[in-house]
């Protein structure tokens, strides 16, 4: 599994301004309802159950909220990076600026964790996301990771 066969230029939103936590994963899941098909409103109810079982605040300003959906046959994701840091309920108390939305299917808990540990090791790359903070498109966002991952495969 490639972080390019889980996010794609369309699935990015950069420099967003948002004003909550909800504000942010609310606009993630009209994202993803347009990519895949299910309403917002059920990805958006899902995201704020897991959200109550415990932050997916991982700590530097990064959040990965995930969640399942039955209609999926593989891992999908959607990245906001954010004009300013919203208060996630981190650990580090940091605010998070870069959230990354995970959808995996229901009925294959290991492509889900497969994709979790991959948008687990890429966001931890320090260089990485200081470049994605620095991005103005989502051209540009895509263009970050795909030489991140060149320059680790070369």
């Amino acid at each position: 599994m490639n972080i390019n066969d889980i996010l794609s230029e369309e699935s990015i939103l950069v420099d967003f301004n948002a004003s909550s936590k909800k504000h942010v994963l609310d606009a993630l899941s009209k994202l993803a309802e347009r990519e895949i098909k299910v309403s917002h409103k059920t990805i958006l109810d899902n995201l704020i159950k897991r959200e109550k079982l415990g932050s997916t605040a991982v700590g530097n300003g990064i959040a990965i909220p995930h969640t399942t959906e039955s209609s999926l046959d593989k891992p999908k994701g959607f990245l906001a990076i954010l004009s300013s840091g919203l208060d996630f309920n981190a650990n580090d108390d940091q605010p998070v600026d870069i959230i990354f939305l995970l959808l995996a299917p229901s009925n294959n808990g290991s492509k889900h964790l497969q994709a979790l540990a991959l948008v687990s090791r890429l966001l931890k790359k320090g260089e990485l996301i200081t470049k994605l903070r620095g991005c103005k498109t989502s051209q540009s966002a895509i263009a970050v990771i795909s030489q991140t991952i060149q320059d680790e495969a070369a």
